[in-house]
């Protein structure tokens, strides 16, 4: 649905700097030929695809410096489970074996992000959020069985 909407607003982009390609055209002396509506409507897709590309990029780079975050996070947690009580310590053990599976499943979502296309572009962000917030979550829950200080 979300592509669908996502495709549906491009193209209300497109008709509307084509409505504003044959407005400053008209308010010319140039006729307006079949060539300028194709060159215009070019640029358009170009500039559609080129925001696509900056987005994909700095969402990637936000969730990735997330991820390594979160890495350390486990990594530390992990050198923790010696100072939790012996119960503790068998639901931390737990808890990070069930973290490595989604970090590992949230980095191949983050790999994902670079070969998405424009069609694909909100699926591959909506699963690799969810996978982040999957990842997170879990985190949290683990570091809840860590004694208070």
């Amino acid at each position: 649905m979300k592509n669908y909407v996502g495709g549906l607003w491009g193209i209300v982009g497109i008709g509307l700097l084509m409505i504003s390609v044959v407005v400053a055209a008209g308010a010319s002396d140039k006729p307006v030929t079949g060539d300028t509506v194709i060159r215009e409507t070019q640029e358009a897709v170009t500039a559609t695809k080129d925001y696509t590309i900056q987005q994909k990029d700095a969402f990637q780079r936000k969730v990735q410096t997330e991820l390594d975050e979160m890495k350390v996070r486990i990594r530390h947690l992990r050198g923790q489970v010696k100072h939790a009580s012996a119960e503790a310590r068998a639901d931390l053990q737990k808890a990070i074996k069930e973290l490595e599976k989604k970090k590992d499943l949230a980095s191949k979502k983050v790999e994902a992000i670079h070969s998405a296309t424009a069609s694909s572009w909100e699926q591959v962000k909506s699963k690799t959020e969810a996978a982040m917030d999957d990842l997170r979550d879990s985190l949290n829950r683990a570091l809840s069985y860590l004694p208070s200080r």
